[in-house]
């Protein structure tokens, strides 16, 4: 009997942990991002150097191309949406979602 409740503490914090280690890799994203300042200007390899490679790669006309980071688990989420000019410059962000 002792052995199953030692099972069962054993999930409960194995679930207490890997939540906390979700929650922060969803902090880690935006933590890379706000260190990075203002985005307006950096250029595109700047910024992946900086977080990564992003999700989503989206041409949107007249040059201009769509940048998407995101990172969903159980813990909540962050979404990042840059905008990059012809020169791969960024223009500024898009949109910005943090739960």
């Amino acid at each position: 009997m002792e052995f199953i409740w030692i099972g069962i503490g054993a999930v409960v914090l194995a679930g207490v942990i890997g939540a906390m280690v979700a929650g922060s890799q969803i902090g880690s994203l935006q933590q890379k991002f706000a260190a990075l300042g203002d985005l307006s200007g950096k250029s595109r390899a700047e910024i992946i150097s900086a977080v990564g490679p992003p999700q989503s790669v989206s041409a949107v006309g007249d040059g201009k191309t769509l940048l998407q980071w995101q990172m969903v688990n159980q813990a909540g989420g962050y979404h990042v949406a840059l905008l990059f000019d012809e020169n791969d410059l960024c223009e500024g962000v898009t949109h910005e979602s943090a739960q």
